[in-house]
């Protein structure tokens, strides 16, 4: 693949600031998480929230979209019940 068709993305935050914390937190939980590395980590948390929209701009079929929109909602329930058990 030549370098003219890759898409880049490149986050760098200040250490002490939230988004570095949040960084630094999934650099240091990454082998748990998922064991795929902090990129992975990233791509799989945007495609959950942003995937099924990405795929209707494209014009897929009905049923691919359903599919994806219902993974999505499985994924970020999942998440949402993991948020809620922190309070606990």
């Amino acid at each position: 693949m030549s370098e003219q068709h890759l898409e880049v993305l490149s986050i760098k935050r200040s250490h002490d600031s939230s988004d570095g914390s949040l960084l630094q937190f999934l650099r240091e939980h990454e082998k748990k998480i998922s064991g795929r590395g902090l990129t992975k980590i990233v791509l799989n948390t945007l495609r959950t929230y942003w995937w099924p929209n990405v795929l209707k701009r494209q014009g897929a079929d009905k049923n691919t979209l359903e599919i994806a929109v219902m993974y999505s909602v499985s994924h970020l329930e999942i998440q949402i019940s993991l948020l809620k058990h922190l309070l606990k």
